[in-house]
C-alpha cells in the first residue's frame, strides 16, 4: 500500500493511505513522516504542502515528492 501526507495550514499534518483513508494526524510534517517509515514500513509517496503566502488563498497547495 502507498501512503502520502498532507500538510494543513497550521503545520499539522495527516497520514493518509492510498485509498484516502486518514491514518492520523501529527504535530508536524517530520513527526508524519516518521510514522510512516516506523508503522507501516515505507516512506511515503509524496507530501502535500501548504504554502501561505500573503496574497494567497487558503486552498494554494504544492506537492512535493520525496525522491529516494
Amino acid at each position: 500500500m502507498q501512503y502520502y501526507i498532507k500538510e494543513w495550514p497550521d503545520l499539522t499534518a495527516s497520514l493518509i493511505a492510498e485509498d484516502g483513508y486518514s491514518l492520523d494526524i501529527f504535530e508536524s510534517t517530520d513527526d508524519a513522516i516518521a510514522a510512516c517509515i516506523t508503522g507501516c514500513l515505507v516512506e511515503p509517496e509524496y507530501i502535500e504542502r501548504y504554502d501561505s503566502y500573503p496574497a494567497s488563498p487558503p486552498v494554494d497547495f504544492e506537492s512535493s515528492f520525496i525522491h529516494k
